[in-house]
């Protein structure tokens, strides 16, 4: 199993980074800088096939140990099998709602006889040159984090955790607490009820839930609620306030003489 998935099921408290911009330099930065994975978004990113497998390959490159994943725009396993052939060590998928749907996408992830995921000579295989052994190690190695993102999805998520294959839940805060019509209300009890109810439901099946937390000063809250790894931020967050924090450091000390 590879070590990135042993350490997800195991409860290790992970922490990831988030790139949504397509260049390979961001990617690769983000692979560098000590996280234990970096997702690269393609549900609500601009990005194509070519640009995640290029994304792909410079989060490998990083001088770092970070595992390259993707969060794939939907269920869809044409969607699902096109990325995993970029040679990814771990898929995301959004808004999935039931335990049907979660065997769906273990199915696309796995080859037959267990799976439906049809087989190629991409970058995953080496180009054809380690197929054999890819085609024996990839059901184990690839992990899967499913979204819990609607009121659904938070009443069948114990049923959804407890499906083999399922590495891991995510809850993304801003999509569920549009859902549950508390938009970005983190404070809401009805949207922290509806959390510890996937957090608990998923522990009773042994299975970790993360959360994607952009304030520093929620974390531990965060954590309270029953979540044990995240993604920390994302690419655009960390070029916005970087530029304003100095921008704004400059400006003061002008200001100041």
């Amino acid at each position: 199993m590879d070590e990135f998935r042993q350490d997800l099921r195991a409860g290790e408290p992970a922490v990831g980074n988030w790139v949504s911009i397509g260049h390979p330099a961001v990617a690769e930065i983000a692979g560098s800088v000590g996280a234990d994975f970096v997702t690269i978004d393609t549900e609500h990113a601009a990005v194509g096939i070519e640009t995640v497998e290029t994304l792909v390959r410079a989060v490998d490159a990083a001088d770092g140990e970070s595992t390259p994943v993707v969060r794939v725009p939907s269920s869809d396993p044409v969607r699902i099998k096109r990325v995993l052939d970029t040679g990814v060590g771990g898929i995301m998928v959004p808004r999935v709602d039931s335990a049907a749907e979660a065997e769906e996408v273990v199915a696309a992830t796995k080859y037959p006889p267990g799976g439906i995921r049809g087989t190629a000579a991409g970058r995953a295989v080496d180009y054809g040159q380690s197929f054999a052994e890819y085609l024996e190690r990839a059901d184990d190695s690839i992990a899967r984090i499913l979204q819990v993102e609607t009121e659904n999805a938070v009443a069948e998520a114990g049923d959804i955790a407890a499906v083999d294959g399922v590495d891991a839940l995510f809850v993304g805060p801003a999509d569920l607490s549009a859902a549950l019509d508390v938009h970005l209300d983190y404070d809401d009890e009805g949207f922290r009820s509806a959390v510890r109810s996937v957090t608990a439901a998923a522990d009773d099946r042994d299975t970790p839930v993360g959360v994607f937390v952009t304030d520093p000063d929620r974390v531990e809250d965060w954590l309270s609620l029953g979540f044990s790894f995240a993604i920390v931020g994302f690419d655009a967050k960390f070029l916005v306030e970087g530029n304003r924090r100095l921008q704004s450091a400059f400006r003061g000390a002008v200001e100041g003489e």
